[in-house]
């Protein structure tokens, strides 16, 4: 998709309003080169830097690393250079959700590295694919209603997202935070899944007046949250959660009909049923 329609679908798409600030900073003419990616990481309220404290910086990635150390996320961790390749949204996006994430993505690299390195000489991890996963599908859901946090997690969509759609825009939050959902949203299908980390605040103390959280609210609840080895041990962590549903993104999710789509609404015991993403 070439830049402009895919910039036309974003700024008036509805899975996320906090990406178009930087759309909308950046030239509407043409791809944006690593250039102008670079004049917005110093514009940026806070430095942007990796785990090591090196300033990031987003530079062409002209051809595939041949040695361990040249790969994405080592280049990334060891220098602060994070490669993008020219006209691609995929890495475009991923440029975008460091400007808008930069303290979960450093700490995200970092582990990420960390274990890159042992499985180098054991092979994948099921650790390493939940890093992964995470990266390029990524939801941030906060939710201080703990009946909705259940429904959530016992995939009641029905209840939640069209008996409950009224509570669930009040109480709960979801950002997504992968880059490879985000290229989904430039057009969305009925499929499209994002893996959920959910946080329950039900005292309201990360999400004090409202469930709109800002970027850098989540960034810094998030980065802290990462190191945590108890987390991102597998795929598992994550609840799959059906973007189309979320209240307010989708139209036709008005309609009960919508969620009667049980392969795409999915039961628990449902699960392991192949789903396209």
């Amino acid at each position: 998709m070439n830049y402009q329609e895919g910039r036309k679908r974003l700024l008036a798409g509805k899975f996320c309003e906090h990406i178009k600030t930087y759309l909308l900073s950046l030239d509407p003419s043409n791809w944006p080169t690593c250039q102008e990616l670079n004049r917005l990481v110093h514009r940026h309220s806070e430095v942007i830097v990796n785990a090591n404290g090196m300033d990031i910086q987003f530079v062409p990635q002209l051809e595939r690393p041949k040695v361990f150390d040249a790969g994405f996320e080592q280049r990334t961790f060891l220098t602060g250079e994070v490669q993008v390749r020219p006209q691609n949204w995929h890495d475009l996006l991923n440029a975008l959700v460091w400007l808008l994430f930069p303290k979960s993505k450093s700490a995200l690299n970092a582990r990420h590295f960390s274990v890159l390195q042992n499985d180098v000489a054991k092979g994948r991890s099921p650790q390493g694919d939940a890093l992964t996963i995470f990266d390029e599908e990524g939801v941030i859901v906060v939710s201080r209603n703990p009946r909705l946090t259940q429904l959530l997690k016992e995939f009641k969509w029905i209840e939640i997202f069209y008996e409950s759609r009224g509570e669930v825009m009040q109480d709960m939050s979801f950002s997504i935070f992968g880059h490879a959902l985000f290229e989904k949203t430039l057009n969305p299908y009925v499929g499209m899944t994002g893996k959920a980390l959910i946080l329950a605040d039900p005292s309201g103390e990360i999400a004090t007046s409202t469930p709109s959280l800002s970027p850098a609210a989540i960034d810094t609840l998030l980065s802290k949250l990462i190191p945590n080895q108890e987390l991102f041990k597998s795929g598992r962590n994550f609840s799959p959660l059906p973007m189309l549903g979320l209240p307010g993104c989708w139209d036709d999710n008005l309609k009960l009909e919508f969620f009667l789509n049980d392969s795409y609404f999915r039961h628990q015991k449902n699960r392991n049923q192949k789903v396209r993403e």
